[in-house]
């Protein structure tokens, strides 16, 4: 009866609103409201997990350029003029010194190849002292077909012809040379005169040296009577003969020795003058092996490296090119890559050796090409303006994270950003927490 009571008062105490609020009283809770605190605790549990086997790395920005060890080299045009022929397609393999192409020249390249190798095959022959073998190496028909043929070598070409025909004559069976066998010839035939007389005065001495016992015995049969005065006369004039035979041999073999004094004088005057005749063909040799070299370094196009060749643009014979305009790229199969890169000093006590970096290269959108991920590998300790100088290697090369290869340019420029220390999320939430209460 008492409860009873209590809701007549209470529906006549709210009239418009009793219904609607004793069913709201009376409706059983939903679930989530039931169990809403375990799901957020649960909640709270999975974000705190999350962060804690998530890492976010502290970074330290820096700049970067792409070097390499074994660059591709370049190949550029030397000199105004057209491209008379190009030899070579567009991603062929070269080796090294590969003809490329042909500036236009007056003179035929073939030609010039040809008297090159004459010119280099003299060099060789002169270097293993081989001079005797250079005239069948150089035919003056040959050279005189190919004289209309050099172009701009010709005026060198006939300079070092004729040098070559002077020299011609120190060589072989030239005049100098035989001269030179004939002075050989007279020098030899002295020695054996020499010879000779020498043995005629050994003889001569030994003969005097008996007719000197033999009168010192005559003087004593003189004094005994043997023999008259007048046969002891006889017998000292025929010694004093023999004696005065002594000093013309002793003549005769000192206008010996002076003509072998003479002969060796020409001889050396001779050789001499071969000598200078030789340095001076050597010295225009190698003016005309450096002529030609200057020629081909203008007018042939060649592979300074073996690899690949990369055109640099769109190439065409008989196209017109300027002096020091980029033809082609060789690409070496074995070159590897480096990143220069400049430290700044802020945060500089947390970068060490062996650290990751992360290279964004300004060229390739990291967000559509990705990342290359490098290695610290030395670090500068003299420090400049800007920082202090290290150097990043590339282990998986230009490879990114995305797996796509980046094509290599010299020079480069990235951002990098160096990991200091690779940290979880939710060391890094406490931790600037804590910071902030320190303050």
């Amino acid at each position: 009866m008492e409860i009873k009571n209590q809701n007549t008062v209470l529906k006549n105490s709210f009239p418009e609103h009793g219904l609607e609020i004793e069913e709201i009283i009376s409706k059983k809770p939903t679930h989530l409201v039931r169990w809403g605190t375990l799901y957020l605790f649960l909640f709270i549990l999975f974000v705190g997990l999350i962060c804690w086997f998530v890492r976010y790395p502290e970074i330290t920005d820096a700049k970067a350029r792409l070097n390499s060890i074994n660059a591709p080299k370049e190949v550029i045009s030397k000199i105004d003029g057209k491209l008379e022929k190009l030899l070579v397609e567009n991603g062929q393999d070269v080796q090294l010194n590969a003809l490329l192409g042909y500036m236009e020249s007056v003179g035929d390249p073939k030609a010039i190849d040809q008297i090159r190798t004459q010119a280099e095959s003299v060099a060789t022959l002169i270097s293993e002292n081989r001079t005797n073998e250079i005239i069948s190496k150089i035919s003056a028909d040959v050279d005189q077909e190919l004289v209309g043929e050099l172009g701009e070598l010709q005026p060198a070409f006939q300079k070092f012809n004729q040098s070559f025909i002077s020299f011609r004559d120190f060589i072989g069976r030239g005049f100098y040379l035989r001269k030179r066998n004939m002075l050989g010839t007279d020098m030899s035939n002295l020695m054996r005169q020499h010879n000779i007389l020498m043995q005629q005065k050994n003889l001569l001495e030994k003969d005097l040296s008996l007719s000197n016992e033999t009168f010192k015995a005559n003087k004593s049969l003189v004094k005994d009577k043997v023999i008259s005065d007048a046969e002891y006369r006889d017998q000292e004039s025929k010694l004093i003969s023999k004696q005065l035979t002594l000093p013309e041999i002793s003549s005769a073999i000192v206008s010996n020795e002076s003509q072998q004094n003479e002969k060796r004088k020409e001889i050396a005057e001779l050789e001499n003058q071969i000598s200078i005749q030789k340095n001076n063909f050597i010295q225009e040799l190698r003016t005309f092996l450096s002529q030609i070299e200057l020629w081909e370094r203008e007018h042939v196009l060649r592979a300074p490296v073996a690899g690949k060749l990369v055109y640099g643009g769109f190439l065409q014979e008989d196209q017109q090119l300027k002096n020091g305009q980029l033809l082609f790229y060789v690409q070496p199969a074995n070159a590897s890559y480096f990143v220069e890169m400049l430290i700044p000093q802020y945060n500089f006590g947390r970068i060490e050796k062996g650290q990751e970096v992360l290279l964004k290269f300004q060229a390739y959108p990291y967000e559509q090409f990705g990342m290359v991920r490098g290695r610290i590998d030395y670090i500068s300790s003299i420090p400049t303006d800007s920082g202090f100088q290290s150097k990043v290697i590339l282990p998986q090369g230009l490879s990114t994270n995305m797996n796509k290869v980046l094509n290599y340019q010299n020079g480069l420029i990235a951002d990098a950003q160096i990991v200091t220390q690779d940290t979880r999320l939710a060391e890094r939430f406490f931790y600037n927490i804590r910071r902030s209460f320190s303050r």
